[in-house]
């Protein structure tokens, strides 16, 4: 099993649409023409997944990391196993003033 992570985004907008590019880069564009249509099928359904935790969560405005495990079948198939989200909050951790006098 193979995993792709994903950098940190501002949003969980982000972070989808970076795994898009990644698919599509990845599995659409260089797989042969009877693959596509599955791995785009498998793709959307995993896309849909993540898409509906997020709106459970009401997180697609906060910081968060994709990390997206997977196999490839023999002729170049996308077999999504799961995917891991973190979601991050960002927090001030000390406030101070500099004065120049």
């Amino acid at each position: 099993m193979q995993v792709q992570r994903f950098r940190l985004t501002p949003t969980g907008r982000g972070a989808l649409f970076r795994a898009k590019r990644w698919f599509y880069s990845t599995f659409y564009t260089k797989a042969p023409s009877e693959v596509k249509e599955e791995n785009k099928k498998n793709w959307v359904n995993l896309a849909g997944k993540i898409i509906d935790e997020l709106n459970k969560r009401n997180a697609s405005d906060k910081p968060m990391r994709l990390a997206i495990s997977y196999d490839v079948g023999p002729r170049g198939e996308f077999r999504p196993k799961s995917a891991t989200i973190e979601l991050m909050e960002i927090k001030p951790i000390e406030t101070f003033v500099v004065t120049l006098e």
